[in-house]
């Protein structure tokens, strides 16, 4: 399994158009190349995943998607005509996160090798890759009751090899301010219940208000408040206000409580429209945090502002981690170095028989 075969699998891989939610094509192709070398698939939806190892416990999970955001305006080229040249693959996915899959198949695939050739391994990896992490919609977490018992886990996302050991959640409010209809002209500002400057103070509010200490990897819980609406008519004091806010919290702000301080703190009713995508955090003691550092010697564990598929794990000990760059993500010309590519594959391996060996 040379590195020409790591390249050649991602300019083929980001040649398939594979939107969320539109992940079929390249379900199929993946599919066909880990068959094509004597594993055995299972797939759920636009989901597909496989086994490779000599002992029950412990499993390692290897995970990364194969959806792609739709190419913003800027692109120099045709986004899913991948470009080579001066090291790079330039494509719609090439960084986040094709790359990371074409890394983690390279790595399975020379692990399957190694077992075939009567090396010993200690455990079992478990390859997922998935769909629709771009939407949170139906990818790893409606899969995980299929694949079994996971004991830690590798995210693939592009992360220049860094290992990020915890991520912001995402907690998504609907505050909704209250006043009383009347009209402009009878009603001095002063004395009016105007639902949109009730709003603006707890906007104002909002922005002073103190979410708590901050985490040491991932720094203060923050909010914006990303959209507006209130008013009936340009002569008519609005008698409601609604406003959604944006709060990424970190693994010391669980979201339940942060509600009520906010409802404690605001004139608005708060209510909340998603609080599903927690903040998680892996301890530094871990087993699969210590493989990585070892793999990666000098570096250190830090934190993720972005959403991952991490999300899906929390209680299981997990690593983000991947070649390429998160800030290359979602941008056109998105690129990721051939050099980054054959270091994350070589990573990978090394992460996963460092796990399997560690006391």
């Amino acid at each position: 399994m040379n590195d020409d075969a790591l390249v050649e699998r991602l300019v083929r891989l980001a040649s398939i158009r594979s939107l969320s939610r539109d992940e079929g094509a390249i379900v199929d192709a993946v599919t066909a190349e880990l068959a094509s070398a004597g594993l055995r698939l299972e797939r759920g939806g636009c989901n597909v995943w496989c086994e490779i190892g000599d002992a029950p416990r412990p499993r390692l999970l290897l995970n990364s998607h194969l959806d792609t955001v739709p190419p913003g305006e800027g692109w120099s080229a045709d986004p899913w005509t991948p470009r080579r040249g001066d090291g790079r693959i330039t494509a719609l996915g090439a960084n986040d996160a094709k790359g990371c899959v074409s890394a983690m198949m390279q790595a399975a695939l020379r692990l399957a090798e190694g077992l075939k050739h009567g090396e010993r391994l200690g455990g079992t990896v478990v390859l997922a890759l998935t769909a629709e992490e771009e939407t949170s919609g139906a990818g790893l977490g409606t899969i995980l009751d299929r694949i079994g018992p996971i004991d830690a886990a590798l995210v693939g996302e592009p992360t220049g090899l860094v290992p990020m050991t915890a991520q912001r959640g995402l907690l998504i409010l609907r505050l909704t301010a209250r006043g009383r209809t009347g009209h402009p002209a009878h009603e001095p500002p002063d004395r009016a219940a105007n639902a949109i400057h009730l709003a603006a103070e707890d906007v104002a509010a909002l922005r002073a208000f103190d979410w708590g200490p901050a985490h040491p990897l991932l720094g203060k819980c923050h909010a914006h408040v990303t959209q507006i609406h209130g008013g009936v008519a340009r002569n008519v004091i609005p008698d409601s206000c609604e406003f959604f806010v944006d709060v990424r919290t970190t693994p010391l702000q669980p979201h339940g409580p942060a509600v009520e301080r906010l409802r404690n703190a605001l004139r608005s009713d708060v209510h909340v429209h998603s609080d599903r995508l927690v903040p998680v955090e892996t301890p530094s003691g871990a087993r699969i945090v210590r493989a990585v550092l070892a793999a990666l010697p000098g570096s250190s564990p830090t934190g993720s502002p972005s959403m991952s598929d991490m999300v899906c794990l929390s209680g299981t000990p997990a690593v983000k981690i991947g070649p390429g760059r998160p800030e290359r993500s979602h941008t056109a010309d998105e690129f990721v170095t051939e050099t980054e590519l054959r270091d994350g594959a070589a990573v990978y391996e090394r992460i996963v028989r460092g796990y399997f060996k560690a006391e």
